[in-house]
């Protein structure tokens, strides 16, 4: 059996996601500037430690570390914004990484010029504005939740906005499972194949944030098909030198051939504005994980 061609439409819409970065266009998908600050500042810590001069010392370690931690508080961020790019209805991230990183380099800054510089308040507090101002001009916002969009959908659907969210959110994190347990695969060509279902499969979520009025139906089957193809993956990774060149091996690209099969049939079955066949792919993924014998 062929396998279908990935989707070209991008997740979530026809429309592409916004570049991230700040306003000055395309940013990094790295926080470069905290970090260079962290390092410029070694040099300093490194003086003051050779002289005893414990406080400033203290306050260069201090802010070096907030330096650190507000990169890796962007990037978390950035790593955020990614996921949610092209998506109409997402979850807005718990922890505004960006803004939080944008405040951990400010409270470095201010460390540093409050303890360990002769400037004194008023000039800390400068660098401390002038820092955060410069992160959020780079790195720009955090991703937001579209209110609206959501509560149109849930009205669509028949649901509470936060019932809307979490399924989507529940599916995600399925496909996520998925392409993490793909990653422990030693075959280029069992991870691609798998690579295609994930793409399918975020092609039926963004059908159902485009069209929610079938999403309480289909949370059963997306939850026993990205469930059943995670866990049959999971398993095969675990046994993948003994059956890769066995009959069980040849099962599972069989397998995998029907998932990516049935997602591709729903996308179109949702384009079409039809309702999803759920009994009868549930019964083709139970047939198919007894027959196959890899589940």
């Amino acid at each position: 059996m062929n396998a279908p061609r990935p989707s070209s439409r991008r997740i979530g819409g026809a429309s592409p996601p916004a570049p991230i970065g700040g306003p000055f266009g395309a940013g990094p998908r790295r926080a470069w500037i905290p970090k260079i600050f962290a390092f410029l500042f070694l040099w300093p810590l490194a003086i003051r430690l050779m002289g005893f001069d414990g406080g400033p010392a203290l306050a260069l370690a201090v802010g070096i570390g907030l330096f650190w931690l507000a990169s890796m508080l962007i990037e978390r961020g950035f790593a955020a914004e990614a996921e949610l790019a092209g998506r109409r209805l997402a979850k807005a991230p718990t922890l505004p990484g960006k803004l939080a990183g944008s405040i951990a380099a400010a409270a470095a800054a201010a460390t540093i010029g409050l303890f360990a510089t002769p400037g004194g308040p008023l000039l800390a507090a400068v660098y401390a504005g002038l820092t955060f101002l410069g992160c959020r001009l780079a790195y720009g916002a955090d991703p937001r939740t579209d209110r609206d969009a959501v509560a149109e959908a849930a009205g669509r659907a028949g649901m509470r906005p936060a019932e809307v969210l979490a399924v989507l959110e529940e599916a995600n994190g399925k496909i996520r499972g998925i392409e993490q347990a793909a990653a422990q695969l030693r075959s280029r060509e069992l991870q691609e194949r798998i690579a295609r279902i994930a793409t399918r499969a975020r092609a039926v979520l963004a059908e159902l944030e485009k069209d929610p009025r079938d999403i309480a139906r289909a949370r059963r089957f997306l939850v026993t098909y990205l469930d059943g193809t995670r866990d049959v993956i999971a398993k095969f990774a675990e046994q993948q030198h003994e059956v890769a060149n066995t009959p069980l091996g040849d099962n599972f690209r069989r397998l995998l051939d029907t998932i990516e099969q049935v997602f591709a049939e729903q996308v179109e079955v949702l384009k079409r504005d039809d309702k999803l066949d759920l009994e009868v792919q549930l019964e083709v993924l139970e047939t198919q994980l007894r027959r196959e014998g890899v589940h």
